[in-house]
């Protein structure tokens, strides 16, 4: 954590002498600091970091997110200085134990977020700037299948990422234009033992399909339930979010959006 010796003073001011630990859960490639009350995320300085800043400022007073408490363009990098969300992420084990609280607080962030009148929403998030994100990365060769679920590339899958792709092409949904998160995952989604009490991580966040959330999250479920990140919940069923979030379920949308998201 060698750049934390370069921080701006601004956020400086903010933190003062608290010190921080390293947040090793996600997979950004950010460095996480956490604090008390605050999470300072540092990366290099790119639009998608300045898009972050706006997307948390227009969340709000709209949902539970982060709010920003200090932003820093400096030597390259970009310093996001964060209020931290209150309670655990939905994927702790004790919560993975308790399948009704966790599948209400899935439920509750699904509808909190599709409560936001979509038409007000800023920032799109259509299929085809997935696919064109998508495309853009496999002609640059920039795209990694290391994180692709076994069955997605192979004897029984899609020869390689150019086939999924124009699968993808072909096969567009309807959409079901709500406001959505983009990475509708457990470690995303926080909950106090209670009741859901906050989202993070929205910079994918935007007026999409209702079903890139249902879709990520019915993954998410699975990974974390099945044994996938090495413990099994038995009493944890996926299709019990169709159930909860009140939507029936869908298996061409479900199996097209997780495919969707392999590629981005």
């Amino acid at each position: 954590m060698d750049n934390i010796n370069q921080i701006p003073a601004s956020i400086a001011a903010v933190l003062g002498r608290q010190a921080g630990k390293t947040d090793g859960l996600g997979k950004s490639g950010a460095q996480v600091l956490l604090f008390d009350d605050y999470v300072l995320k540092i990366r290099p300085a790119d639009d998608r970091d300045t898009a972050d800043v706006r997307i948390l400022q227009w969340f709000a007073g709209k949902a539970p997110v982060p709010q920003v408490a200090a932003h820093e363009v400096q030597n390259e990098l970009d310093w996001l200085l964060m209020t931290r969300v209150q309670g655990k992420e939905l994927c702790k084990p004790d919560i993975m134990s308790n399948p009704v609280l966790l599948l209400d607080c899935m439920a509750e962030a699904l509808h909190t977020l599709w409560s936001i009148p979509a038409d007000d929403c800023p920032f799109e998030r259509t299929v085809g700037d997935y696919l064109s994100d998508a495309e853009t990365a496999i002609r640059a060769g920039r795209f990694d299948p290391s994180d692709c679920e076994p069955e997605t590339f192979g004897p029984d899958g899609f020869k390689n990422p150019g086939a999924l792709l124009d699968w993808l092409k072909k096969h567009l949904p309807q959409q079901d234009r709500v406001v959505t998160h983009g990475d509708f995952c457990l470690p995303n989604l926080f909950t106090d033992g209670k009741r859901f009490t906050g989202v993070i991580d929205v910079g994918k966040a935007g007026a999409g399909d209702r079903w890139m959330d249902l879709a990520l999250g019915w993954r998410s479920l699975k990974h974390n339930s099945d044994g996938h990140y090495g413990k099994t919940y038995p009493n944890i069923h996926p299709d019990d979010l169709f159930r909860a979030a009140g939507v029936p379920k869908d298996e061409e949308k479900l199996r097209y959006y997780i495919l969707l998201d392999e590629l981005n």
